[in-house]
């Protein structure tokens, strides 16, 4: 082999990592031009839950230092030591978890027959949907004061099981679920209740075992939404809830005191439950709607 068949191989093979570099390039500017709208919007989302939970795992001497350094110079759980031996920290996860749990739960229990009601009888669906549109539209501190004039001689006002909390609670949840079933019970063919009427089933046997199976994606989107409405509500968990608090009140309490790390630690404590939530249910939200009922 001659030196021009060398320098000419050398030159093609120079050529074609300068081809290939070009075009992975291009592809890289391809799709991040095409995705960079997706990309602000990750930024703008997941930048706080990032500098939270840096916060959280800083060491208590860098916790309050600024400008922030983008990563701590090591990861440190004093904080939330320091957490847990001065409050019952325990105690208010597990409020917090009990009254979003009973909100959801009793929600969707009484909300999906009332959506599946007003779905199948249109003498009332004008005055309920509109009751429960009405009930979205109003701010909750426009009945947080009489709602808990309400509730101290009911004595569930500043309950250590948080009932009180629960009914408020449910002034949003409930109205949620019947409006979200509503609307999911409306896909669903008359027919299929109707084949179920004709073999001898009740009007609640149908309810049972056609309607509700046929929307079990849609009971996995209102748990988990009306859960996390729960889980962070704030006006009425300042209000009600005066000395046995939820997560959210206590984080106001302790970024009002400057207190940020702590205020940080609960904010990542708080996203756990919350994330649990959403990949146990991904699996039943990825169904047909229509496959309970078609079975």
């Amino acid at each position: 082999m001659n030196k021009n068949d060398t320098y000419n191989r050398t030159e093609s093979d120079l050529s074609d990592r300068i081809e290939k570099s070009s075009l992975w390039w291009r592809k890289i500017r391809t799709t991040m031009g095409n995705n960079f709208g997706l990309i602000i919007l990750l930024i703008i989302n997941l930048g706080p839950i990032f500098l939270v939970v840096r916060q959280a795992f800083a060491p208590e001497s860098e916790s309050a230092t600024w400008p922030l350094t983008l990563l701590p110079s090591k990861l440190s759980l004093q904080n939330l030591f320091n957490l847990w031996k001065t409050q019952s920290l325990l105690e208010h996860l597990l409020l917090s978890l009990w009254v979003a749990l009973g909100t959801t739960i009793i929600s969707i229990f009484i909300g999906f027959p009332a959506g599946w009601s007003l779905a199948r009888w249109k003498k009332i669906e004008g005055f309920g949907t509109r009751f429960a549109i009405v009930s979205r539209i109003l701010p909750p501190i426009a009945i947080a004061i009489p709602l808990t004039a309400l509730l101290i001689p009911l004595r569930i006002y500043n309950h250590p099981f948080g009932p009180g909390l629960i009914l408020a609670h449910l002034t949003i949840g409930l109205p949620f679920a019947i409006l979200l079933s509503y609307s999911a019970f409306l896909e669903i063919p008359n027919e299929l209740e109707e084949a179920a009427y004709i073999d001898g089933c009740s009007t609640f046997g149908a309810f049972i075992r056609i309607a509700l199976p046929s929307v079990k994606g849609t009971i996995a989107t209102a748990f988990i939404l009306i859960f996390l409405l729960s889980w962070d509500e704030f006006t009425y968990a300042l209000l009600i809830q005066l000395t046995h608090r939820t997560m959210p009140p206590l984080i106001y309490y302790y970024t009002e005191f400057g207190q940020l790390a702590s205020a940080s630690v609960l904010a990542v404590i708080m996203l756990i439950p919350a994330i649990l939530i959403i990949v146990f249910l991904q699996r039943i939200l990825n169904r047909g709607v229509l496959r309970g009922g078609i079975k």
